[in-house]
């Protein structure tokens, strides 16, 4: 029998929580209701901050609300607490499995390189009709041969481009073995897949010339248009934002994101340079923080840390720009989030961006690591500030959640009604994934981990481009108080 801890039930291999309605948690009991039953492996899930933990997060809720039973596998500490924050008690289950700690590195990592008995003791227990996993983790692929074994079919959603962190986070002389390793287990697996997603064209052609031989879908983003809302626009929040160096003269930056290498804020030091007049709130946290904090002039900068809810809300509606330095991202949330805030867009170009941005119409980009052209992108939204912020709010609210939680609602219909996963029932075929994981496996702890560094500092790049920039911007707009506060 398992050990009562404050109303949470612990067992060897695992937590599971069942909430009720007086949000105490018991051990899961078979259900067996007639509802499409769900079962989601993901390591990023809430209450970790995430444009992943966010997408589940949303797109969870909705579909509990449809009637779908989920459970949750994870490794996030107060994953739980996502029935309080929505106050959903019903179809919604969760097991927290044990995960290893990895000081300034993960922070919610699942049980890393091993064969997990809790997992396949909650995939048991619930007997779900499809499982989803998430990302290409040493977790998700052991839960995908899980499945194949147990004959049930398999949705995976692929998030974040391994394929530009691991040559950033894995030392040069064996980054090449370590990204053909990492490329060899994603398309093992995703092959295996009854059906594969992404969250943008471009990263689909990456997974597709990758030798994924099924059809990579899009799957559509969406972003909470009454949370981020220009309404949440406050002088308060603006004041604490500047921290000590308030004034309503100057201009404010907000970057919102997790701070690691790849992000490339470093670059956002050369335009703060150019523009004096201009100060810059950055608003998360991360491993990458005590490097990066003595970069910036401390007298343009605030480092907020993280934060959720409305004061995030307000962070992102009380800033004049949102500016963005990385080029890494898959599709990135923050985009979407400022957005819908009424805050225009400044920003490096990436072709993620085609799903949802147009260059002159919701803000301005430049060329990735031009300091000249970035400068430029900045003036040209200084001077089209006001109507760059009502197309931004007007296209935001054509990606919604409902949307997005509607489509993988229907993907998961579709998967489960081929006549061949009416049961479960044992499938000797994924004992030959189970030994290709092992092998694969064997293969990431030789050639990935001993060598990888997450927080390292990147080295900055020689092609930057340098050049003094025109002071045509300053003379327009820096000293220019009057013209400025016009287009703010």
């Amino acid at each position: 029998m398992p050990n009562q801890t404050n109303g949470l039930a612990i067992n060897n291999y695992l937590y599971s929580y069942q909430p009720n309605n007086n949000n105490d948690f018991k051990m899961i009991k078979n259900q067996r209701e007639e509802s499409l039953k769900i079962l989601i492996c993901t390591e990023s899930f809430h209450p970790y901050t995430s444009g992943i933990a966010r997408r589940f997060k949303e797109i969870i809720i909705r579909l509990a609300r449809q009637g779908f039973q989920i459970h949750i596998i994870t490794g996030c500490k107060g994953c739980e607490t996502l029935t309080n924050d929505c106050k959903i008690v019903k179809n919604l289950s969760f097991s927290r499995l044990y995960s290893l700690e990895f000081n300034d590195k993960l922070d919610c990592s699942l049980p890393f390189l091993l064969p997990q008995y809790g997992m396949l003791k909650s995939i048991l227990e619930f007997k779900p009709d499809v499982i989803h996993c998430v990302e290409h983790t040493p977790a998700s692929t052991f839960c995908a041969c899980l499945a194949l074994s147990l004959n049930i079919p398999i949705v995976w959603s692929s998030h974040t481009n391994l394929d530009y962190y691991i040559p950033l986070y894995i030392k040069p002389f064996i980054s090449h073995v370590s990204l053909w390793v990492y490329q060899s287990l994603r398309r093992t697996f995703l092959n295996i897949s009854n059906f594969n997603l992404t969250v943008s064209s471009d990263f689909a052609k990456v997974l597709e010339n990758n030798g994924i031989r099924e059809r990579i879908h899009v799957w559509k983003t969406g972003v909470d248009s009454e949370s981020f809302n220009p309404s949440f626009r406050s002088h308060e929040m603006r004041v604490r934002m500047f921290n000590a160096s308030y004034s309503s003269d100057k201009i404010l930056l907000v970057s919102v994101g997790r701070l690691s290498p790849e992000k490339n804020f470093e670059f956002l030091i050369e335009i703060l340079k150019k523009f004096p007049n201009v100060f810059l709130c950055i608003v998360g946290g991360g491993a990458y923080l005590d490097n990066l904090k003595p970069l910036f002039p401390q007298n343009q900068t605030n480092f907020m840390g993280f934060l959720q809810g409305i004061e995030l809300a307000s962070a992102y509606a009380s800033a004049d720009f949102f500016v963005y330095a990385s080029v890494s991202e898959t599709f990135g949330q923050v985009y979407l989030e400022a957005m819908s805030s009424g805050v225009p867009i400044v920003a490096a170009e990436g072709k993620q961006m085609r799903e949802f941005f147009i260059n002159g119409i919701h803000g301005y980009t430049w060329r990735p690591n031009d300091v000249e052209d970035a400068c430029e992108a900045l003036e040209k939204a200084i001077r089209d500030r006001n109507i760059l912020s009502q197309n931004c709010r007007s296209n935001a609210l054509y990606h919604s959640w409902d949307s997005a939680a509607n489509q993988i609602a229907q993907v998961y219909k579709t998967v489960r009604n081929n006549k061949k996963y009416s049961k479960i029932r044992f499938n000797p075929y994924g004992l030959f994934y189970l030994g290709k994981w092992f092998f694969l496996q064997i293969l990431i702890l030789l050639f990935m981990v001993p060598f990888m560094n997450v927080a390292k500092p990147i080295e900055k790049s020689n092609s930057v481009n340098s050049k003094k920039h025109s002071s045509s911007y300053r003379s327009r707009y820096l000293s220019n108080p009057v013209l400025l506060n016009k287009n703010i």
